[in-house]
């Protein structure tokens, strides 16, 4: 099983396994003492302020001295209902459990002050478990109070598996075919307005809601005894929900509530804080089931796609992102009067980093060790095991062998590094997108430029002529696209290299022969190319000097033998002798001046300091019988002072005699050549320029673009005869070698000019 495949499995078992945990946990509060404790805390962060409509009457330790021990007798009640009717309140809560009768004037006393223009409330209580198999028994009022109350609710308090009051049940079923009882604070709301409230209407009958307390001891509290006596004045009871209960210490109505510091709460006070929730609907919510199993569930699966791409590092920051950003949600859904249980959220999110990194790592371990032992199979690329020694455990011993073989991997990169270093031509690797990966020092080189990461192609079109890019283009983008399909499919072992080529000539002259071979991994799949540009430069220049050689065999050597063959058919006068022996010093000259090209191409340069003027002066009088035989006349004029040039005096006296031998060939009889030498600054060095005139007919127009390259001449052309083609290449070869630049031309008037502009010999300092 492949790596990708066992991680999946693993994450998904993962994922099943803590959903269910999560579920299971949210489902039946597994999670509950977080939730209680969470909730505590932040509960107590923002407390809302007490219903100032509401007023405690405690029956407290100091009432209990006064009027004398518990239970009291029904007429202190009754006295104190009527002094509160007196006051005129909005409602009485008698939070007294009167389910039997007493003293029969003391009851006929209190059910008739009950009866008084203030509405009274009482409360039921429910005994469980009930009697002949019921769940609860109902312990109503003694009829006589029930028939005085104007309503009666039920007063049960829900305690959760810490013993803590949070929340509470507007309405209490306890059969479900039976009647439902509304609170005993829900019916205080109803006696003053006759409809139920906002928040009874909200959530189904048995389900709870937790109650907003206020601050402990805000709501205001007067003594029962104090109020029996008259010492509170009736403006402070006028139009006030009035509730009656029993906070001394000995009487046991107190209970814990949910506050950060502690403590008990009496149950008049936490009436109070029901019914001011009632009051302003701000009862706060439980989310429905169904949503709350959705949101324990979601952080968790959202934490655990992100495991699939995500870095540990970046994993263990999200997982403690979510985890805060829970915990922040629920407080923020808190503020707004919904509250979402976060325990099993929390859970899942705490389950599941420890499971992925665990079950990962097993993974991991697990394909290192396989890998490792094919990797030992194959040969020596691994390299020797880690001794047991070396290290205490299988991931510490795992984790060196891998290291070791990345250290093999480096050094068998760096071998194929050094080795494309070290070939003599470019080479370029490629993915599919033809985006090139690696190179060697050769590319960077010859393209001055380095060419990583660029698109093979757009490289190529760069640098290959004009004429042939379109021809290289093809080669790339189709040449293997058939072939490396056709490969991959009949391939046992590598790809062989092709033997198709393409050839082509760059922008700067060189030529080189491009192939391609395919790129594969181990298991045949095809990822990328190679080329390799063998340069041919060398060989193309060859074949070009061949093809030029059997021109000069076949054209311009052919001719003057022609002529000699010719000249023997007749008889041998001393004009035919003459004809023979100039062409067969012509044919003597070509070859001589073929030779020299050659050479030139093939020796290093061997220059010494010359005086120019003096060597042209040399040149000129070897010329001065053959033109005083036509009557022209060779001026050579100095004008750079004896100038120094560095030269190889026997191939540049050639040189300039090929010149001057062209300008007297050229010339009318009777007319002058003149020659002078300057000193001129080109590219801020100065040269010596000889300059080489004529008044011949000049050079023809056709003839001018091609003017020094081999055989350029044509047939007569303004009255020049046909030349040799050779002469001027050579001149061209000398002036090159020399670093001088050679120019010809015609002149505005009449003639030709030749030019030879060479780099001055300067003094060293």
């Amino acid at each position: 099983m492949n790596l990708r495949r066992r991680l999946g499995i693993e994450w998904l078992i993962i994922g099943l396994f803590a959903s269910l945990l999560v579920f299971f946990a949210n489902r039946w509060e597994g999670t509950s003492s977080f939730d209680n404790l969470f909730y505590d805390q932040l509960s107590g962060l923002s407390r809302p302020a007490a219903d100032p409509g509401i007023l405690l009457v405690n029956i407290d330790d100091r009432s209990l001295a006064k009027i004398g021990k518990w239970p009291w007798p029904r007429s202190v009640h009754a006295g104190m209902v009527e002094r509160l009717q007196k006051a005129a309140p909005r409602s009485i809560t008698l939070d007294i459990i009167l389910s039997e009768t007493g003293d029969t004037n003391g009851d006929a006393a209190l059910a008739a002050a009950m009866k008084g223009a203030a509405p009274v409330i009482m409360p039921l209580h429910f005994i469980s478990p009930g009697s002949d198999g019921k769940a609860y028994d109902i312990i109503p009022p003694a009829p006589i109070f029930a028939r005085a109350a104007n309503r009666i609710g039920h007063v049960n308090l829900e305690l959760d598996s810490d013993g803590v009051v949070r929340h509470t049940q507007l309405c209490f079923d306890p059969e479900s075919d039976r009647k439902s009882w509304p609170h005993m604070m829900e019916q205080v709301y109803r006696a003053d307005r006759n409809v139920p409230s906002r928040a009874y209407g909200s959530v189904p009958c048995g389900r709870s809601l937790l109650i907003p307390y206020a601050a402990r001891g805000s709501h205001q509290e007067v003594s029962y005894s104090d109020v029996l006596d008259g010492g509170v004045p009736e403006e402070m009871i006028r139009g006030r929900d009035i509730i009656i209960g029993a906070s001394a210490t000995g009487l046991g109505d107190a209970y814990p509530v949910p506050f950060g510091d502690g403590g008990i709460l009496a149950g008049s006070e936490i009436m109070a804080n029901m019914l001011r929730a009632i009051k302003g609907n701000s009862f706060i919510k439980y989310t429905p089931q169904w949503a709350s199993a959705v949101l324990s569930l979601l952080p968790m699966w959202l934490l655990l796609i992100g495991f699939l791409w995500w870095t540990p590092r970046t994993a263990l920051i999200a997982s403690l992102s979510l985890l805060g950003l829970v915990l922040a949600g629920v407080a923020v859904a808190l503020h707004f009067g919904l509250w979402f249980p976060p325990g099993a959220a929390v859970l899942g999110l705490l389950l599941v980093y420890p499971l992925w990194g665990w079950r990962r790592l097993q993974a991991m371990s697990d394909f290192m060790g396989s890998e490792l032992m094919e990797l030992e199979r194959e040969g020596e690329i691994v390299p020797v095991p880690v001794r047991q020694a070396d290290a205490a455990d299988l991931v510490g011993r795992q984790s060196a062998a891998l290291a070791s073989a990345i250290d093999h991997m480096r050094d068998l990169r760096r071998f194929v590094s050094d080795a494309m270093a070290d070939l003599p031509d470019p080479m370029v690797v490629t993915d599919l997108k033809a985006r090139v990966t690696m190179t060697n020092i050769l590319v960077e080189k010859r393209l001055g430029r380095g060419i990583i990461g660029l698109i093979f192609d757009d490289v190529m079109a760069s640098v290959v002529i004009p004429e042939q890019r379109d021809m290289v283009l093809n080669y790339i983008q189709s040449h293997d696209a058939k072939k490396a399909r056709q490969l991959l499919a009949e391939a046992e072992g590598p790809v062989p290299i092709t033997s198709e080529f393409v050839r082509f000539q760059t922008r700067d002259g060189s030529t080189f022969v491009m192939r391609e071979s395919l790129v594969q991994n181990a298991s045949g799949t095809h990822l990328g190319y190679i080329y390799y540009l063998a340069d041919i430069t060398a060989l193309a220049t060859a074949e070009a000097e061949r093809e030029r050689l059997l021109q000069l065999l076949s054209h311009d050597m052919r001719a003057p033998q022609s002529a000699i063959i010719a000249s023997l058919e007749g008889a041998l006068d001393e004009a035919a002798k003459k004809r023979i022996e100039r062409n067969a010093r012509l044919t003597m000259q070509l070859a001589q001046d073929f030779v020299e090209i050659a050479r030139m191409g093939e020796t290093e340069f061997a220059g010494e300091d010359v005086i120019l003027p003096d060597l042209i002066r040399d040149v000129a009088d070897n010329y001065w019988p053959m033109a005083k035989e036509r009557s022209i006349r060779i001026t050579v004029a100095d004008h750079s002072d004896s100038g120094f040039v560095l030269a190889e005096p026997e191939g540049l006296s050639r040189a300039f005699a090929n010149l001057i031998d062209n300008a007297i060939k050229f010339s009318p009889d009777n007319s002058a050549i003149q020659i002078s030498i300057d000193r001129i600054i080109r590219d801020d060095r100065p040269y010596l320029a000889a300059v080489i005139t004529d008044t011949g007919d000049g050079i023809a127009p056709e003839i001018l673009p091609h003017l020094f390259q081999r055989f350029a001449s044509g047939g007569e052309q303004r009255g020049r005869s046909k030349g040799t083609g050779l002469g001027l290449t050579y001149v061209l070869a000398v002036t090159e070698r020399h670093g001088g630049i050679v120019k010809g031309g015609n002149n505005e008037s009449v003639g030709a000019f030749f030019t030879i502009e060479l780099p001055e010999a300067l003094e060293e300092s």
